[in-house]
């Protein structure tokens, strides 16, 4: 993945966290609901720039990352994919709960396996990977606690500033066999 593009998709992961964690906050703030029409073009918006992280965290770090991260970044660009047609389709028609209630379970999970994938790997801060990790978990509790889907997108703005600002000293991405990250 050449810089530019890496620092493309890592904007797009930023602005789509920043978008994210507004809906989350307006959800708790002011009462909304998450059927209401505002509410369900930011989810989509922003699902379609979750979507753009995922591909940065698989096309810049996916060969270091191996099994869990690559199969955990294309698992949650399929469900944030899911996740915004069904978002649109509940602001069309009022339907759709099942086939959003799918990108959720794949989001979910593929977030979690890139969380995983980036703490094993050690490419970045391991606090970028508990922040994901810790972030899917907390947008589980959507329907409790509103202001709880904050935390993911707040994990997606810290990744995407991350890979958008992110330069190995040798000038490589992606490579597998590099010694660079933030440990070097």
């Amino acid at each position: 993945m050449s810089k530019l593009r890496c620092q493309y998709a890592g904007a797009v992961a930023a602005a789509a966290g920043v978008v994210w964690t507004a809906w989350a906050a307006a959800l708790a703030a002011t009462g909304l609901t998450t059927t209401s029409p505002p509410v369900l073009v930011a989810s989509a918006v922003s699902s379609v720039g979750v979507v753009a992280g995922h591909y940065a965290v698989e096309d810049f770090y996916g060969a270091r990352m191996k099994r869990p991260g690559t199969i955990g970044a294309w698992l949650g660009a399929l469900g944030g994919l899911v996740f915004g047609v069904g978002q649109v389709l509940r602001l069309l028609s009022g339907g759709g709960e099942a086939i959003v209630g799918m990108g959720v379970l794949a989001l979910v999970g593929g977030s979690l396996l890139v969380a995983v994938g980036l703490v094993r790997t050690r490419i970045q801060p391991p606090w970028l990977g508990v922040a994901l990790g810790v972030g899917t978990l907390a947008f589980l509790g959507l329907s409790v606690q509103p202001g709880a889907a904050a935390l993911y997108g707040l994990a997606w703005l810290a990744l995407g500033r991350d890979l958008y600002r992110h330069r190995p000293p040798d000038g490589r991405f992606g490579d597998a066999e590099a010694d660079y990250g933030w440990l070097g």
